[in-house]
């Protein structure tokens, strides 16, 4: 019973290998044995209870680690230790539900031989993060990890997301894991082990050979846009303190005029102590953007046509160009999801209270003949709503957010490095404004040509590349996912059904 006990031991391990693998840590060298502990669990399970188990317990501690700044941000907002630990203790034990089920299927798997599984399990992990990413823009879900982050600093590695997404890395670092466990439990001379293993080793030469010629290639920009990234750095809990508001304005009227260069100046999410719609907000807006020549995007709350999360784009006389609502909300922070079930227990936790999505299909801005692709916070965790942007037009990206809640935790720096995936995936450059960071300019191939350290108050002015050139992805993404479809299914039926 002993023994049964220990062998669960395998699959937790996979945890802090994942969690040191994320930002801040960043040690995502190793991502590419991260899952080998898990899938060597697998392999040697007794039963499919066996496997659900094991994957719970990795999943649990996996995300206990990664999300542990749900702590900190519930405690800053003023909700009480007990509540602020079961908030996060439930979910991560939700969100493990996505190891449960990847562990019953890798458990199955077995059936396909020891040669196929890990490909197959590979396969299988790619069909888990897309399929998380769907459900969360259907539903209810929180898709904050993928494994391919993990390699958000290795240029050269990170290509293959312009041709399969972060799901296609994220597949390719389940191989090696699954590859190395595989190799781990078979009989024979260490040569032979070692030849099981090969082809991890051969998947990562491809990858950076082919990031290396894609590094290479990349040409000349078809044109450039001045932005100005504005970093305010103001307290998240003095935002709506009418004594601040007056303080707040006049940071951002400062920052504001020191850009007064830019063709664009971004300011963060929720940049307004105020509500863009009263007029005393609205008037005060324009005056802090009318000396300068250039266009002003500007984050706020808005109430026209509905109560939403808003970025708007000013011209330099602060006339309104053009807006956009957020289309997909952090669930608990700005809606409750399943209202009529959990509307008695549960508020958000932000202070404005429950916020309206936008349209799906919005117009991107148009500016100096460029055509933008607007995301706010929490949206850049979503490959669809870049890609398809993408494919309608856009030529550059940008990101505001307002990542003051996470304090200084991990959090910014995972979301972050979520946003270097964003720009390889569409071969578009990525401007990104956070009111307390990170902030910064990502080129079209991963590459951080500008960024500011956390809690830092400061303005960046950076000059963002425009390459028109469509990535793979954005042209052949959804393919690509359908023939992964494909091949699972045909594989499954094959070995489990025949």
């Amino acid at each position: 019973m002993l023994k049964g006990y220990r062998s669960y031991l395998a699959a937790a391990l996979t945890a802090p290998l994942i969690v040191l693998s994320y930002p801040k840590f960043s040690f995502g060298w190793l991502a590419w044995l991260a899952l080998a502990p898990l899938a060597y669990f697998l392999l040697k399970a007794r039963s499919a209870r066996a496997a659900a188990a094991g994957g719970l317990l990795c999943g649990f501690l996996t995300y206990l680690g990664l999300l542990y700044w749900i702590y900190p941000t519930m405690r800053a907002g003023g909700v009480g230790p007990a509540v602020s630990a079961l908030g996060l203790v439930l979910l991560a034990a939700v969100l493990s539900l996505e190891f449960v089920l990847f562990s019953l299927y890798g458990f199955y798997l077995r059936k396909a031989g020891p040669r196929a599984w890990p490909w197959l399990f590979a396969l299988g992990w790619y069909l888990l993060e897309y399929g998380k990413v769907q459900l969360a823009m259907k539903a209810v879900w929180f898709p904050w990890f993928m494994l391919g982050y993990t390699q958000w600093s290795y240029t050269p590695i990170i290509q293959i997301a312009s041709v399969a997404g972060v799901y296609g890395l994220s597949a390719a670092l389940a191989l090696s894991g699954a590859l190395a466990a595989s190799a781990f439990v078979s009989k024979g001379p260490a040569w032979r082990r070692a030849l099981r293993f090969s082809p991890a080793l051969l998947a990562l030469a491809g990858l950076w050979l082919f990031g290396r010629r894609e590094l290479a290639s990349a040409g000349a920009p078809d044109g450039t846009l001045g932005i100005a990234l504005l970093q305010p750095s103001i307290d998240q809990y003095a935002k709506w303190d009418a004594s601040q508001e007056a303080a707040i304005e006049r940071t951002m009227e400062e920052l504001s005029a020191r850009a007064a260069g830019a063709e664009l100046t971004l300011w963060p999410e929720n940049a307004l102590p105020c509500w863009i719609d009263e007029p005393a907000c609205y008037a005060w807006l324009k005056k802090a953007v009318s000396p300068r020549a250039g266009y002003s995007l500007v984050g706020s709350v808005s109430k026209g046509g509905g109560k939403h999360v808003s970025a708007l784009l000013l011209d330099g006389k602060g006339a309104i160009a053009a807006s956009y609502n957020k289309r997909l909300l952090v669930p608990f922070g700005e809606y409750v999801p399943l209202r009529g079930l959990l509307g008695k227990f549960i508020a958000p936790v932000a202070e404005l209270g429950e916020f309206e999505p936008g349209a799906p299909d919005q117009p991107l801005f148009a500016l100096r003949g460029l055509k933008l692709g607007v995301a706010v916070c929490y949206e850049s965790i979503f490959p669809p709503l870049f890609a398809g942007d993408a494919a309608q037009g856009a030529d550059l990206f940008v990101n505001i957010t307002n990542d003051g809640w996470y304090l200084d935790t991990s959090a910014p720096y995972q979301h972050f490095a979520a946003n270097v995936l964003r720009a390889v995936e569409t071969r578009r450059s990525l401007a990104r404004a956070a009111n307390n960071g990170v902030s910064g300019l990502i080129d079209p191939w991963g590459r951080v040509t500008a960024r500011t350290a956390l809690n830092e108050r400061t303005v960046l002015e950076v000059s963002a590349p425009v390459h028109k050139a469509p990535s793979a992805f954005t042209l052949y993404g959804g393919r690509i996912t359908l023939a992964v479809f494909l091949a699972v299914a045909a594989f499954l039926l094959a070995v489990l059904f025949i």
